[in-house]
């Protein structure tokens, strides 16, 4: 059965959590001398990232998120925004995630693929995403693909809100 990318529907949102909660376990596995239990919270659950799928939908959603599935089957998602880089039209990358079941299999060739599409049909000039250091594998995933380190610029962020 063939790969198909698709916008994540409301209907989506517990898969998208399975996933959201997926990735953050990845995460946690490649911080030297971490484990799985960093994770637990004191009554032994996971962290609840419900709120994350909530980001694409409602009625001012602040990303738009693609899912790619074979056999109806979620395999990975793609979340991303529109902005402005520099003087210029872009499209951010929020998050990219292939199940590990999924990977080297080009789901995230798929989803890349479809996002830099969307990003020609509304004539943006870049596609801009963060990596965390110490993801190594996706930093060579980006560069396979094109992707170049931007020095320039330090992160910042600020918490706001609660």
């Amino acid at each position: 059965m063939p790969l198909t990318i698709r916008t994540a529907k409301e209907a989506d949102k517990a898969e998208l959590h399975a996933m959201v909660q997926e990735i953050d376990l990845y995460f946690r596995s490649l911080e030297p001398g971490a484990s799985p239990e960093d994770d637990l919270l004191a009554n032994g659950s996971r962290k609840d990232f419900s709120h994350t799928a909530d980001l694409s939908f409602g009625p001012h959603p602040f990303c738009t998120t693609l899912i790619a599935e074979r056999d109806g089957a979620a395999l990975g998602y793609l979340a991303y925004h529109d902005g402005v880089f520099n003087t210029d039209g872009a499209i951010f990358i929020a998050g990219l995630f292939v199940r590990k079941s999924a990977r080297s299999q080009g789901v995230g060739l798929a989803l890349m693929a479809e996002v830099e599409a969307i990003a020609a049909r509304r004539a943006a000039t870049w596609l801009t995403w963060t990596v965390w250091h110490e993801n190594h594998s996706a930093k060579r995933f980006y560069e396979g693909l094109g992707g170049e380190v931007y020095e320039d610029d330090v992160v910042m962020v600020k918490r706001v809100g609660n």
